[in-house]
């Protein structure tokens, strides 16, 4: 039999400038005109603040819930059902990564289609195909694979631009790290000597890399005024989901978010104020030291987040680095990036020991 591809990328529709928002009424209407609306408290008081008007003007029906907690496949399960059991025809999930992939589970679960409002670009989230779940600790636990892509995501430019400057700090992160990623355990970057699912992947994060990496400045420096907001927002919610889309199902993590898994799983209380992009870059720089980077690259990559004021290393995040905690470290790290061969290993641990 054929092997059956799991590819999922892109998005049913991605509207993203400024003033889309008020697109919202018609798109719950042709996706069934009864919207069960979920997002945390503060994202759905901004979220209101430019909506209001509009869905009180459409012939829309929505009830909102507010979400607090933990991302968990129990809540997603209560949201699926709540959804059934009251006839509603679609979600919206309005806010940040917990939420909008809670809410993503919930739309698996139940069958109902889905529309994201993102109110920050510090993750790909709203338009991924993945929904990372915790446990109600705030652990990692299971990733939930969604059935098809996302129906609709909305990405209002003002909406947006009203998230804290460091999440946006943490997406362009998020986002370079995906290039490096992309080069894990790879032997070359050419289509002749990786397969072509691999190697699209590549020059997609390479793109990625090599914008963001010129432009982070200016886009950090001058966030509200920058007049490329519009085109991080497109690299961040979505350039950046096509690139995982095609990297999913490669069956093993790289040492970025290898990193972070880790840092969530095992520290999780005193890690519990950093974003998912702060964690990640954080094991960029090994990632880029173990790929064989340049010392000026790293450096760059180094400076970009000192400049954007993020953590640099584990005891920055709050990891304690004893002998014994570094090698608890160093061995979950090998066995979930495929690391098998006491070579990689050393060379792992010494890009660690260099880097963080």
């Amino acid at each position: 039999m054929n092997q059956i591809s799991a590819l999922k990328v892109g998005c049913g529709k991605f509207f993203h400038g400024k003033n889309v928002l008020p697109l919202l009424p018609a798109e719950i209407q042709s996706l069934g005109g009864k919207a069960l609306l979920i997002g945390g408290p503060a994202s759905l008081k901004t979220f209101f603040s430019f909506a209001q008007k509009n869905l009180d003007n459409s012939n829309i029906t929505f009830e909102t819930i507010e979400f607090q907690g933990e991302c968990t496949t129990e809540r997603a399960d209560e949201y699926a059902s709540h959804a059934l059991k009251n006839g509603y025809t679609v979600f919206v999930a309005v806010g940040g990564g917990k939420c909008i992939d809670t809410v993503k589970c919930a739309s698996k679960f139940s069958g109902l289609p889905i529309i994201t409002i993102p109110t920050s670009v510090a993750t790909c989230v709203a338009t991924s195909m993945i929904a990372i779940m915790y446990n109600s600790e705030g652990q990692r636990d299971i990733s939930v694979t969604l059935n098809k892509e996302i129906d609709v995501c909305i990405a209002d430019r003002d909406l947006i631009a009203t998230a804290p400057l460091h999440t946006l700090a943490a997406g362009i992160l998020d986002s370079l790290a995906k290039y490096p990623e992309s080069l894990h355990q790879k032997q070359g970057v050419s289509y002749t000597n990786c397969n072509l699912r691999e190697n699209i992947q590549i020059i997609n994060a390479k793109g990625i890399y090599d914008f963001l990496l010129s432009n982070y400045s200016d886009i950090y420096n001058n966030y509200h005024a920058c007049t490329l907001l519009d085109d991080i927002i497109l690299t961040n919610l979505l350039h950046t989901s096509i690139v995982s889309g095609f990297a999913d199902g490669s069956g093993q993590l790289a040492v970025a978010h290898a990193t972070y898994d880790f840092i969530r799983t095992y520290n999780t209380r005193k890690s519990s104020r950093f974003l998912h992009g702060e964690i990640v870059a954080v094991g960029l720089l090994a990632q880029m030291h173990f790929n064989g980077f340049s010392t000026e690259c790293i450096e760059k990559i180094r400076c970009a987040m000192k400049e954007m004021k993020m953590p640099c290393t584990l005891k920055e995040l709050n990891y304690e680095t004893t002998v014994e905690s570094f090698e608890f470290y160093l061995n979950t790290i090998t066995e979930k990036c495929n690391i098998h061969t006491e070579l990689e290993k050393n060379r792992l641990r010494c890009s660690l020991k260099e880097i963080l």
